[in-house]
Parts: structure tokens; sequence; C-alpha cells
């Protein structure tokens, strides 16, 4: 699953009304407990229903998105905007139209003929502050909200579920409550939604390619924890240019190649490998999400990032 895969897909899609007149079923007083992966399965199963959902949001430029981890292969793409109900904006960047900062909606949000509310309480102002203060972040949050699937599409490429949020590339959930997330506090963690994909921004380059790209929920990145904990890849709790030298070998016919820390911090560092003209940036960190998945409170450094460049 990444962030949004199927922007450049989407120019022609056709974005839902959110005025929409729809046969109102009968209002669910309870919401139903679901995860991401079940959503996925069966999106139209879940239509206009009421869902209380743990999972990663994402938020950063042309991103609010509920995000899950490590599902099973579907046979289409699945992506889920994120809005809030009641009068608050969500200060995200995206076409079209957005949304105005934070300049509060004059009444509450109505999606296809549902006037959604929002508890605006402590936990909620803290949620938001934490999105305010990192523009560019994931946090584990359990949600109660309400789910419109949107509809399948095909524009001659992948089948998707889409109609709402950033050129119409997903389904939707509005907020009804934030029930409780994971406060930020740890130093050796890389919160971000981006994973190091605008390092090599600003170098002179002829080609740019992005070689591989963990995202939230990459299989191998799991793998690659499982292996750490049960001790056969330990090494990976501690050696991250181990685990640079080993992501370059794969473009290297297998051979070694001198490594340069560009950049280095307790989370993130960010390699040069080869010399002269055309060589690599790999980007290791290690990811919050993978907490979900460590047996500890370690997570292993992973390679979030790999660009070819080659420089004029």
């Amino acid at each position: 699953m990444g962030r949004i895969a199927v922007t450049m897909l989407l120019f022609c899609a056709c974005v839902l009304p959110v005025s929409a007149q729809v046969n109102k079923p009968s209002e669910q007083r309870e919401p139903l407990t679901t995860d991401f992966c079940e959503l996925a399965k069966d999106p139209a199963a879940y239509n206009r229903r009421l869902l209380r959902i743990t999972s990663i949001v994402t938020h950063g430029f042309e991103d609010f998105s509920l995000v899950g981890s490590s599902c099973a292969q579907l046979p289409y793409q699945f992506s889920v905007w994120l809005m809030y109900g009641g009068k608050a904006p969500s200060d995200t960047m995206y076409c079209c139209p957005g949304e105005p900062g934070h300049v509060d909606r004059p009444k509450n949000l109505s999606v296809e003929n549902f006037e959604i509310p929002l508890v605006n309480n402590a936990v909620f102002h803290e949620f938001t502050g934490l999105l305010d203060k990192e523009p560019d972040t994931t946090v584990r949050a359990t949600i109660i909200g309400r789910f419109f699937s949107g509809t399948k599409q095909n524009y001659g490429g992948p089948t998707f579920w889409g109609g709402y949020g950033h050129i119409g590339c997903c389904s939707l959930f509005v907020i009804e409550q934030v029930e409780s997330f994971d406060a930020h506090k740890r130093s050796d963690l890389d919160y971000t939604a981006e994973h190091g994909y605008y390092e090599a921004v600003g170098y002179e380059w002829q080609g740019l390619q992005d070689l591989k790209d963990v995202a939230i929920g990459d299989k191998q990145a799991i793998a690659e924890q499982e292996l750490a904990d049960n001790g056969s890849r330990g090494w990976a709790f501690s050696d991250p240019d181990r685990v640079a030298q080993q992501a370059s070998a794969q473009f290297n016919s297998g051979k070694s190649t001198t490594l340069q820390k560009l950049r280095e911090g307790p989370a993130r560092i960010v390699y040069k490998a080869g010399m002269g003209k055309k060589y690599l940036i790999i980007v290791v960190i290690r990811p919050y999400w993978l907490t979900a998945y460590a047996k500890s409170a370690a997570v292993v450094w992973v390679t979030t990032m790999i660009k070819s460049v080659e420089c004029e």
C-alpha cells in the first residue's frame, strides 16, 4: 500500500458530489468495529456505514489518508481519503477544490445526504495539534466515522475504488471522533509519511528513478523486522551501514561499494553510494509504523528509498 498510488491515472476521474441524493438507510446507532484489510476486501459492503477502525493515518501535501499494513493482494487499488465531520477543515492541500486552511465551514459537513457531526473534544485538539506540528507525518489512531466507498472505476489502467479526495483518488472516511492516538515521543523513530522521497531533490541529475519504495505496509520491511526479532538478522537493529550496503549491492552486481553519509540522524541516514557522475542516493530509516510488528520496542533499520542520480 502506498500513500496515493493512482494520482497520474485520475485526471479524468469523476469526483462524486457531496450533495448527491441517495436513499438514506436506517440510522446506525453503534459503530461497527473493523480493520483496514477487511474494509479493503469489500468496500461496497461497508458503504455509508458508521465504523470504528484502528490504523495508520498519514498527513502531508496532497495527502490525508487512512492506510493499512500487509493486506492480501487485491484485484483493485484501494485508498481511503480522510476528512473531518462537523465544521472543522483538515488543512490539507489537494485538488480539487481542497480545504481552505484553518477556516471552519459555515455548517456541518454533508456527504451523500448524511450530515456528519464531530466530537470536538480535547483528544481531537491534541490530534490536530500533532498534525499541525508535523506537516508530513504518520500516526496510529483509533477513529470513528462514516465510510463512503465511492465507485469502482477504470480508465484504461488498474481498477480502483474512487470518487473522493485528491483528483478523485479514493474512497472516503469522514471522522466523527478521534478516540485515541499514539503520541510521538521517540527520537529513534522516523514518523514521516514521505519516508525519504525528497532526499535527492536539489541534486543535479539527468535521470531520477524510484528504484525501491518501502511504503506503509511493505511486506519486505515487515519480514526484515521479523527476521531481526528471531535473531537471524539481529544486526539490522544497530548497523544501518550494512543495511545500506546490501541495498547498494542489488544494483552493483552483488558487490560492495563506497558509502558516504550525506545526512545522519537518530532515525534516518542518507547515503551516497558510488563515485563519479553516476551514483545512488539510499535512504535508511527506522519507520514508526513498524512498531506494530516489532516484538519489543526495538525497530530495525530498513531501506525506504533508492534513487539513481546522474550528474551532468
